[in-house]
Formats: structure tokens, sequence, C-alpha cells
């Protein structure tokens, strides 16, 4: 009685909570369908029906998330960084959903797709234990984000088929013909009413994701997306999917992982672009992006409101979408909740505890130390000074995945200085190691960005080379000194610094003479470096806090072309490059010969320096 009466306090806390909350905006939906219809008026190849209540009238509400990318672990810190309790997870939503339906709501539970990877505990069993935890917090729905696929397709229908709950895409196809596991849309027959959903995935997925699990032994493609090289084509399958079903339902809500992003924009394959080139759509429940879009009202291609709603990233929000009764839909995201169910909690706990615990497995031997200090003083940084062998490390784990994991053509990786925490002591490496040597998290991906940019975001970290701190009795620090990889530079530092920045401290321009020269980019093919071309654009990698957030003032980045994006966190990248390392019976042996990149002719290569391999000149 004491559990059931503390529950039923925290039950109203929550839901009192929740209610107070001002939703977002609102649109009013023109449903011209019968109220009484049948689920075999649906096309059952491309729709599927299921009951969900029994009552017939009152509200619907819809709970849902989007881009959680295997973030189980999230707590709260406060001002200091000190952990002060747990954030949302999984096991509130499910409280939530729990207490909503004690209170007499009509719920539903979705998400919009990237659930699995991107951080450690989704990395280490591909995904598997965070579709268990979806499982047991209720989830019906989900749309494959392109993240969903980092595993493989088999991987990801393997998920499909043990999630319990359906995943909906119009889009993605085999080429083949056959039959997909995924259906174009799902229909829900809750609170007397029929809620379709139509999902949708971005065409960008086989870039961003990587190409060849999409392709057969022969590196044919065995899939497609419908609009990847002409956005009407997208438009059309959206379409075609929302005739299917909206003369048989009373509301078709659109569930995609499409974004509102710059490159998706400029594609016409964002949301926006969507909603406003089909008809019959009223709301749409969005990801991709990590854009944080309480509501917002678009005009689909008759003139109609729809509503459009996205929560951000990793649980930072919930959102929560009513449907009324008269017809009208309103949004709002939510922060926090008061509850969590006990039983995914333990589940979310014992998983991360067996990840915990992972990460102290040994994955290696390094031989030599790898270094963030002067090799004659650990007290004394250089990292964010001049390179050392950490640095060309870190940066080659980034360059190693993109070209040899991913398939992709990275030309060259800027790694801040400031990113990299702790040098490596030889013996044995685990996961942990990597996570201290780069404990931030950052999420990485690949731009297209112009040579010009990239020298000017080498001149950006030079601003004090060469100058004296007095106060550690070391060379003068910037956190924006670029250690690399794929290219070579010069840091001329008798000529004085005349990079100009604005009032945000973001780079503006160089006024005067260049201290960075002699730049050249390493050519995978002649197995040479060459010079930088300015005008030329190059595939550039590194983390989102640099390429597209204008970390340490790299605002020159900002609306580059995207390549590819959240690939993975930087430190879960430098263990699996790590790991690469060829061994000596059960573990990889971290040396400069037994490197994947050494196959790479005439590449700078020199793990065994502390001073790394010669990568950056400095003139003094």
């Amino acid at each position: 009685m004491k559990r059931t009466g503390l529950k039923a306090v925290a039950m109203l806390l929550a839901m009192t909570l929740l209610s107070g909350m001002a939703y977002g905006c609102g649109a009013k939906t023109d449903s011209n369908a019968p109220q009484e219809t049948g689920a075999d008026a649906v096309s059952e190849a491309q729709s599927e029906t299921q009951s969900e209540s029994d009552t017939s009238g009152g509200d619907i509400t819809i709970v849902y998330t989007n881009d959680v990318h295997s973030y189980i672990d999230n707590v709260v810190t406060d001002d200091d960084g000190n952990v002060t309790g747990d954030g949302f997870r999984f096991s509130k939503i499910a409280a939530m959903v729990s207490d909503m339906k004690d209170a007499g709501e009509n719920v539903l539970l979705v998400d919009a797709g990237d659930e699995i990877q991107g951080s450690v505990y989704g990395a280490m069993d591909e995904g598997e234990n965070v579709i268990n935890i979806m499982k047991a917090t209720g989830y019906q729905l989900a749309t494959p984000g392109n993240h969903d696929f980092d595993y493989g397709v088999i991987k990801f229908l393997k998920h499909v088929e043990s999630a319990g709950f359906p995943y909906v895409t119009c889009n993605f196809h085999p080429i083949d013909g056959e039959e997909s596991a995924l259906k174009d849309s799902y229909v829900f027959d809750i609170a007397g009413k029929k809620v379709a959903f139509v999902g949708v995935t971005t065409p960008g997925t086989f870039t961003s994701s990587t190409p060849a699990y999409f392709q057969n032994e022969k590196g044919e493609f065995i899939y497609t997306i419908d609009g990847l090289s002409d956005s009407a084509m997208l438009y059309e399958s959206v379409q075609k999917a929302i005739d299917e079903v909206k003369d048989d339902v009373d509301y078709v809500v659109g569930i995609g992982h499409l974004g509102v992003g710059i490159d998706e924009v400029k594609r016409g394959w964002d949301s926006k672009s969507v909603i406003a080139n089909v008809s019959g759509l009223d709301a749409f429940i969005d990801g991709h992006s990590h854009t944080v879009m309480e509501c917002e009202n678009v005009k689909d291609k008759d003139g109609k409101d729809v509503v459009l709603t996205q929560t951000g990233c990793y649980l930072s929000n919930v959102g929560v979408m009513k449907i009324l009764s008269d017809g009208t839909i309103e949004t709002k995201l939510v922060q926090d909740y008061e509850r969590e169910d006990e039983n995914v909690a333990a589940m979310e706990q014992e998983w991360i505890s067996e990840i915990d615990s992972k990460m102290n497995e040994k994955i290696a031997v390094l031989e030599n130390k790898l270094y963030i200090t002067n090799p004659e003083n650990d007290n004394d940084r250089r990292i964010r000074a001049e390179e050392l062998n950490l640095g060309d490390f870190s940066a080659d784990a980034m360059y190693w995945f993109f070209n040899e994991r991913l398939g992709l053509d990275c030309d060259i990786v800027l790694q801040n200085g400031g990113g990299i925490r702790d040098s490596i002591n030889s013996g044995d490496v685990t996961y942990a190691t990597a996570k201290n040597v780069e404990p931030f998290g950052n999420m990485v991906c690949l731009i297209s960005a112009t040579g010009q940019q990239i020298i000017d975001a080498l001149e950006m970290g030079t601003t004090v080379t060469g100058e004296w701190d007095d106060e550690w009795d070391s060379p003068a620090e910037n956190g924006g000194f670029m250690q690399v990889a794929g290219m070579r530079y010069t840091i001329d530092a008798t000529i004085p610094s005349s990079v100009q920045t604005d009032e945000n401290d973001l780079f503006k321009s160089v006024d005067g003479e260049y201290r960075v020269r002699d730049v050249e980019v390493y050519n995978k093919e002649s197995g040479k470096y060459e010079p930088i071309e300015p005008d030329k654009y190059y595939q550039l990698g590194g983390i989102n806090y640099l390429l597209r957030n204008s970390g340490n003032g790299l605002s020159m980045f900002a609306d580059d072309e995207l390549t590819v994006d959240y690939v993975g966190q930087d430190y879960v990248l430098l263990a699996e490059y790590i790991k690469s390392f060829e061994g000596d019976g059960e573990y990889a042996v971290i040396n400069t010969k037994n490197s994947p990149l050494s196959k790479y002719k005439g590449y700078q290569l020199d793990y065994d320096n502390p001073m790394g391999a010669g990568r950056i000149t400095i003139v003094k």
C-alpha cells in the first residue's frame, strides 16, 4: 500500500506538471474521413491496423522521440559539472506514458529514428540492448534513421524483427521488387479514431551511413531510396503513401527522419519541403537535424497548416502531441519527468554497468607512450602548441575511419589540441583509455570545405604560436591549435598574427601576412604531398564542435556542405582505430609499422617518435 501511495503521489505531481505546460502551437485539421471505417479498407501491402483502445471519443496523445543515439545514461549536472541526478531516460518515458494511461489518456509512443548508434551503449552490441529497452518502454512504432543502418542492413532488419513494434518508411525499398520488411504506413485504432503514420527516410542515408551496406558483393546497390536523384520522387512516394490511407482514417501523421538542415534544404529533402509538396498530412514528427522545434505550422500543397515538430536529440526533450477531439493538434516539449519505471530503469542500469566494466577491458598493447606533454616533463602540456605523436594518432583515427571503415574519400582531418586531454602510457590499453584521451564524446562529421577555409582554420589556431607563457613557463597555448591527418604545414612564428575576429570571437579575416604556409595535402593515389589549392574543395573530417558548431571560433565552416554527420563519438572511433592495428596473438600491438595506415605509400607516420611524424614545422 505504501509503494502504491507513493506512486500515486508522484504520478499526481508529474501529471500536474505536464498539464500545466503550455503547448507550442496548434493547427485545426479538416478531416473528411468517416467516423467508422474497416481495417480491410486500407491496402494490406502498405499498412496494418492495430487497436489500441476500446475507448470512444476523447483526445489522442502521441509521445515522441527522435535522435536518441543510444544515450541511455543521461544525467543532470550543476553549474560546476557535478552530477545531481538522472536526466530523461527511457525509464522516465515509460513511467510518463504509464501515468498518462492511468489518468485515462489515449496514448501512443513513437520514435523518428537514430535510436541505436552514437554512444558506446549502442556500439558495444550493435544496438541490441537499446532495442530491448525501447521494447520494454512500450514503443509502438518507429521510422528508421540513417544511422540505424550503421551496423548493416541485415543487422537493422534483425532489430526490426525483434523489436515487437513496426518500422515504417515509404521511400526505402529493395531494388529487386521483393516485399520490404518495412511498411509504408501503419494505422492505429485509438479513442474511436484511426490514426495513420506514414514513414519517411532521408535520401542521404546511403552516404551518411556506409554505402557498402546497401550493396551486394559485386558493389551493386540492392536497395534504393526514392528522392536520392530527384526530390520530386521523394514527394511522389510520400503522396502515394498518404493517398493509400487518407480516405480510410481520421488523421495522417508523417513520421520522418529528414530534418531541416542546410544540406537537406538545398536538396529538397527537408521535412518542410516535403510538407509543402504534398497534401493530406495533419502533422509531421521529424528527426535527423537535431533541431529543437516545439511546433511550427507549415503550409502544405493545398495551403493547409501542418504541425511540424522535432525534439532535438539525446533525450534532451521528449515531445507530447495532442490531437483534441475537435481536430486541433497541439504540441509541447518536456525536459524531465518526476518518476521512472523500475523495470526499465533496472534494464538500463544493468547495461550501463556491464558497459562500464567492459570499458576497462584490455584491447591493445602500446609499445611507446603517446604524449600530450613535453616528453621530458609531464607537467608541461604541449598538445596545444606543437605537434606530438598523440596529436597525429588522434587525427589519424578519424582519417582511417572515414577512408578504411566507411569507404569515404576523406582528404584531411583537423583535430584541435584542446580536445585531446590525456597521454596514453605504454602498456595495456582499454576503452577507458580512449575515453580519457577524448572525454567529451564529440560526434564526428565530414564536410566539403575549400582549401582557403582550411588554411584559415589552421591560421586561427596559430594566434599565439611562438610566444612564451611566463606563468606556466611553457609555450603559449591555443585550444584551436590543429593536429592534422592527410596534410602537413609550416607555421612561421616570426610573422605577427593578424587574425581578426568579431565580437563573439568568431573568425572574420586575416588582415596581414599568413603565418601558415607550405600547406600540402596527401594524395592517396600518388603517395605524395601536393600543395593545397585555395579554390579546390576537399573532404574535411573532424568533430562537430569544430566543423559544424564554430568551436574555437572556426565560423568559416558554418555553411559548408555536409557529406556525412554523426558517424560516432570521437573516442569510440579512437578505440576502433586502436583495435585495427596488427597484433601479436590476442591483442593489437600499437606501433608505427602495425598501423593500418602504414600501407599508405609516402604517408607521414611515426608514432614511436614523441614529437610525431613531422607534419607541423614551426619556424621560431
